[in-house]
């Protein structure tokens, strides 16, 4: 069996089983009695409307700066020389 008779059989399988399937689905619309309706799942999502946040300004402390900011690389290079900061140890969990 070479590459185009198994597609085609495959084809021809994958219709005719679709095919009985949509058959079916048709078969048993019609044994459905007239008064019953299929019954079908609708959602209603009710909303409330969100209090509006009124956002009060920081306040400003009178404390000193305790940092000025970032530093640079060659500076970190210089503190771990120091040994300022711990940069060989592992962090604890």
């Amino acid at each position: 069996m070479n590459w185009m008779k198994f597609m085609i059989w495959l084809g021809l399988i994958y219709l005719s089983y679709y095919g009985a399937i949509i058959l079916w689905d048709f078969m048993k619309k019609k044994n459905l009695p007239a008064d019953e309706v299929p019954r079908e799942l609708s959602f209603e999502e009710e909303n409330e409307p969100v209090k509006e946040i009124t956002v009060s300004k920081p306040e400003i402390y009178s404390y000193s700066v305790l940092s000025s900011g970032g530093i640079r690389l060659k500076e970190v290079f210089n503190l771990a020389r120091e040994e300022a900061i711990e940069y060989i140890r592992p962090v604890s969990f």
